[in-house]
């Protein structure tokens, strides 16, 4: 059977389309899979499956109003495991009709701003019922369900590839990992390092300060950033380009990751950071009440805070300091539970159900 993967943002390592892509892969490995992805992926891809370098961000849109009016009327399955709402209402405005049952799934990692668009999209689902909807959380899955479509909570999926073999390591250095955005809190990670300026400490910390998967920065993240370089902190190290998925990884090895996420974009809403940090034992300090805080607070492998100041959030790391070791063994103990939880396999077993709904 061939199954469609459909991933417009796939053009670098930047983001988590790759690694999501790539667990996709791995998990359907006796399957025919094509991945549809970015112009220029072709240098960053080293996975299975056919890798087709489709599309292009300027015109995206009009490409997938080609593409998927192609995929729907050949043989196979389609899965757009980055879906929004134009997905939804393109599928449907090409479809000439009723789309067959399991054909189409739609992967949406989080409702955002979608809840904006109940009536355009309740209107797709009572013309496409057919359409199956894929959410990482229950939030999501009910939102979907509510309007009329088929929807299914399927856990975000994590890279099968085998968990970080490196013991354990003593603290090194605090960790700030992931594109630089104002939803992830960067304009609070610049007053934190202000504040380690002002008053001398000696804390390591490492910083991503590279661009989206749309290789963009807007204004006030280059602002952000200039802010941060001016700081001088001699114990900072800022990492300007993307980097490869074994240095990424790396980069959590004996730290903090600290992620003073927007609990407004966050509450329910998945972050592969987390994960990503988890899976090398790297202990969290995350925003309280998000679902970042659920999963740490599960396997107390970090700390919630919801004072996002520089006090708060030294207050914080120096909590997961008085036992960094019990906090890091943590962590790795909760990456193993977790690993399971989020196999991409959870996922093609939907996908490659002959007649799921």
């Amino acid at each position: 059977m061939m199954i469609h993967v459909v991933e417009p943002t796939l053009n670098s390592y930047a983001g988590h389309c790759h690694s999501l892509v790539e667990a996709i892969v791995q998990s359907a490995p006796n399957q025919q899979v094509v991945i549809w992805a970015g112009r220029g992926s072709e240098k960053f891809w080293q996975g299975g499956g056919s890798l087709r370098p489709y599309f292009l961000a300027s015109v995206r849109r009009i490409q997938a109003f080609f593409l998927y009016r192609r995929l729907l009327s050949e043989p196979g399955k389609l899965l757009v495991s980055t879906a929004g709402t134009s997905d939804f209402i393109t599928l449907d405005l090409v479809s000439r009709g009723l789309i067959p049952e399991a054909k189409v799934y739609l992967y949406v990692h989080w409702v955002g701003a979608k809840a904006s668009k109940t009536r355009r999209l309740t209107k797709v689902a009572n013309r496409q019922p057919n359409l199956e909807i894929l959410c990482p959380t229950q939030s999501g899955t009910d939102f979907f369900k509510g309007i009329g479509f088929r929807a299914n909570c399927v856990p975000y999926p994590q890279n099968n590839s085998p968990q970080s073999k490196a013991l354990y390591q003593p603290f090194h250095h605090l960790v700030v990992a992931g594109a630089a955005r104002l939803d992830k809190g960067f304009n609070r990670i610049v007053d934190l390092v202000e504040d380690l300026a002002r008053s001398g400490s000696t804390w390591p910390i490492s910083i991503q300060v590279s661009a989206t998967h749309l290789n963009k920065q807007s204004v006030e993240i280059g602002r952000e950033i200039k802010r941060l370089v001016s700081t001088d902190y001699l114990p900072m190290t800022l990492h300007q380009k993307t980097l490869s998925p074994e240095s990424y990884q790396t980069l959590f090895l004996g730290g903090i990751s600290v992620q003073p996420y927007s609990i407004t974009d966050f509450e329910d809403r998945v972050s592969g950071v987390t994960l990503d940090a988890l899976s090398s034992g790297c202990p969290v300090v995350v925003t309280a009440g998000t679902w970042l805080s659920k999963i740490i607070l599960r396997f107390e492998a970090g700390i919630a805070t919801s004072d996002l100041t520089p006090a708060g959030l030294r207050l914080a790391i120096e909590r997961v300091l008085s036992d960094y070791d019990g906090y890091s063994r943590r962590a790795m103990n909760a990456a193993a539970a977790l690993r399971a939880e989020h196999s991409a396999d959870n996922l093609m077993d939907i996908v490659l159900s002959p007649g799921h709904s």
